[in-house]
């Protein structure tokens, strides 16, 4: 056994709006680790931990192995943790994996001295045999360093049989800290992969091209096992859950058999051409409320610009039926996509506003590196900053153009941005009247405040004062 002991860390991420960093792909590691028979725990820093607490952990724990789960989303804050441990504590190993070091891997490596592995795409099989001692080289999926250089033994085959790798128990997780039962969605992974190829998606790199899905009596088990326990809200965090729609009426067939009484939600977006009116409805009996669509833009002009092989009728189709159905429907767009002017936005706007949603979420689109959108830029266009800055940083929501062309100016980028977001805040602030409406005059001034951009882009940001918001925000939502 290489090691025994290892310590998962999950980092701090600075500045996020939202309460905590859950990562559910580090409960799916751990416990693969647990049935290796290898003892573990877990700081989660997102909860408010200091670097000081993380040291303290360390000394109470004495692991042989310390590993980090990396965003791309303030890398550079968590390189810099890393590298603080390992200046205090050469000894002790460290390992980092997550979509960050999948979709970066020698360049991540390249970056961050403390480092001594790293683990690309799926973590479970590579880490426990990192552990067991495998030979160094013989294990795939894994990077390391010898004699100098930086070594990457190549991608490891994906697990097909998903049903096999035991579902997260949390065990050693503050679950309690980071998910208010009568409020928070536990998230469910029930599939693995992207089959397609938005020019702009750097998921295929993180998590791979290859569709995987776990059985809806897999599925099942997890949902009982955590319903038995008092959990009755879980978002399917998948990226296609909808991909095999026979499984997704045999997973309602099942909860309805379990008799089940479930708050279900896709709020990763479900893709419109992969749902119709029938299972729309079974969904609905089943308990599921609240859905999302990735519409990304408002005309078949910018679809095609994308490659995201849908059609803008299929989408706002979608989108009237699940109203209809009374679902909470919210809607994910981008702004400033190839070949996108400022009238194609019109059309995304008129989508937004033109139905009784819940929230249309607009985002300043980000070219990460290793996706076409990455390399159209370069030929079309022009950079405005280099995206090692502007990874960390992760811009989405904030109104910083990264990249200017013939179509969209950085001027009318600007203007772009900002005529976006307050379309989201607007129907941000719809959300809430509705869902506060029960208070009356109470409840219109909480979601005006709320939805407010010194709410939204400054106290959210800071951790304790986010925090006490949404401590508040539960007093009134249930």
């Amino acid at each position: 056994m290489r090691f025994k002991k290892v310590l998962f860390v999950n980092p701090p991420y600075s500045g996020t709006r939202v309460r905590a960093v859950f990562s559910a792909g580090l409960g799916y590691v751990a416990e693969s680790l647990k049935a290796a028979g290898i003892e573990y725990a877990v700081l989660d820093m997102s909860l408010g931990y200091t670097a000081g607490a993380l040291k303290k952990k360390i000394k109470e724990f004495l692991p042989d192995l310390l590993a980090f789960s990396v965003m791309t989303y303030r890398y550079l804050e968590t390189y810099g943790l890393i590298n603080e441990i390992k200046k205090d504590l050469p000894s002790l190993k460290i390992v980092a994996g997550g979509p960050h070091i999948s979709l970066f891997r020698e360049e991540a490596f390249a970056g961050c001295a403390g480092l001594d592995f790293g683990v690309v795409l799926e973590g479970e099989m590579t880490l426990v045999e990192l552990c067991k001692g495998a030979p160094l080289g013989d294990i795939k999926g894994l990077i390391s360093r010898s004699h100098g250089r930086i070594v990457y033994n190549g991608d490891r085959e994906f697990i097909k049989e998903l049903d096999a790798l035991p579902f997260p128990t949390y065990e050693k997780f503050e679950l309690e800290r980071s998910i208010n039962k009568a409020v928070n969605a536990l998230p469910v992974v029930s599939s693995r992969g992207c089959p397609f190829d938005c020019v702009y998606c750097p998921v295929k790199c993180s998590i791979g091209q290859a569709f995987r899905m776990r059985s809806p009596e897999n599925i099942i088990k997890e949902l009982r096992y955590w319903y038995e326990r008092g959990y009755e809200r879980f978002s399917f965090a998948d990226d296609n859950f909808t991909m095999d729609k026979a499984r997704v009426e045999r997973l309602c067939e099942l909860i309805f058999k379990e008799g089940l009484k479930l708050k279900l939600s896709c709020d990763n977006g479900i893709r419109a051409d992969r749902v119709d009116r029938k299972l729309l409805e079974y969904m609905k009996e089943a308990g599921f409320y609240r859905i999302a669509f990735g519409v990304e833009a408002g005309n078949n002009k910018v679809l095609k610009a994308l490659s995201k092989k849908e059609d803008i009728e299929t989408i706002t189709g979608r989108i009237e039926e699940s109203c209809g159905l009374g679902y909470e429907v919210d809607l994910f767009f981008l702004v400033g996509s190839p070949q996108e002017t400022r009238q194609d936005l019109e059309d995304s706007f008129r989508i937004a506003l033109g139905y009784p949603i819940g929230v249309a979420y607009f985002y300043n689109i980000i070219p990460f590196p290793h996706t076409p959108l990455f390399d159209w830029i370069k030929s079309h266009g022009r950079y405005l900053e280099d995206y090692r800055e502007y990874l960390d940083r992760y811009p989405i929501l904030d109104n910083r153009p990264l990249f200017e062309t013939s179509d969209m100016s950085l001027k009318e980028r600007r203007k772009a941005l900002k005529d976006a977001f307050a379309i989201t805040r607007l129907t941000m602030r719809r959300s809430w009247a509705k869902r506060l409406s029960g208070l009356g005059l109470l409840g219109r001034i909480l979601s005006w405040a709320y939805t407010t951009s010194f709410i939204q882009d400054v106290i959210l940001r800071d951790r304790r004062l986010r925090y006490l918001t949404y401590k508040i925000a539960h007093m009134f939502v249930r």
